[in-house]
């Protein structure tokens, strides 16, 4: 496939890149300045299509890959996508991709991204502050599923668990288990780490105790 890529001034698009950035580089201090993430701006939903490889659903719009993260351009969302425009939805969703590349530089690991799966959508939705837009669940019941088979229907889940796991704990631990997650190498050792750093393992009743408090 040929694809023809352009610099696109996008003052507006710009602004939200960095405040993204700077608000990310404070939950990680990881203070990112060289090679910072490129964004490109996919027109259409057949270009989503060709560089994924696969039809889409009219509600994927963004993903992240390598050091790079692709979004629908924000002239076209709402034409091409099941999504209303927002500037506050927009900046949610690239920040919430962007968030992405930060989780997989903190864990210094190769891992691929059907693994740890819950655990890094769920960090940036709520990091993106997406779970805001959902209603809180009155019970967790089907992420923790969600390790290396993402289905798509756990965002919101994900989402609240890692805002119980930040609000109960801080992000000192989460950050410890982020930074752990080289040496991982499947999902008994996850369960392993998680119970090193808050003395249980991931359980649904682990967490709704924390939901119900």
């Amino acid at each position: 496939m040929i694809f023809e890529i352009k610099e696109k001034k996008d003052k507006e698009l710009e602004e939200m890149y960095k405040k993204a950035m700077k608000e990310l580089d404070e939950f990680f201090g990881l203070n990112w300045k060289i090679n910072l993430p490129k964004v490109f701006l996919i027109k259409t939903r057949k270009e989503i299509n060709n560089l994924r490889k696969e039809k889409t659903e009219n509600w994927m719009v963004a993903w992240a890959e390598k050091h790079s993260i692709y979004i629908l351009d924000k002239d076209n969302y709402e034409k091409e996508s099941s999504h209303k425009y927002s500037k506050e939805h927009y900046f949610k969703l690239l920040k919430h991709e962007l968030c992405h590349l930060f989780f997989q530089i903190v864990a210094e690991s190769k891992f691929t991204y059907n693994q740890f799966i819950w655990l890094n959508e769920g960090l940036s939705g709520y990091l993106s502050e997406q779970y805001k837009d959902k209603t809180k669940p009155e019970r967790l019941s089907e992420f923790l599923s969600q390790y290396s088979n993402w289905n798509g229907k756990s965002y919101n889940e994900s989402s609240y668990a890692v805002k119980l796991l930040v609000d109960k704990f801080g992000k000192t631990k989460i950050l410890a288990l982020i930074k752990n997650l080289e040496f991982v190498k499947s999902e008994k050792d996850f369960n392993k780490l998680f119970k090193e750093i808050y003395g249980s393992e991931p359980t649904y009743k682990f967490f709704n105790i924390l939901l119900k408090e």
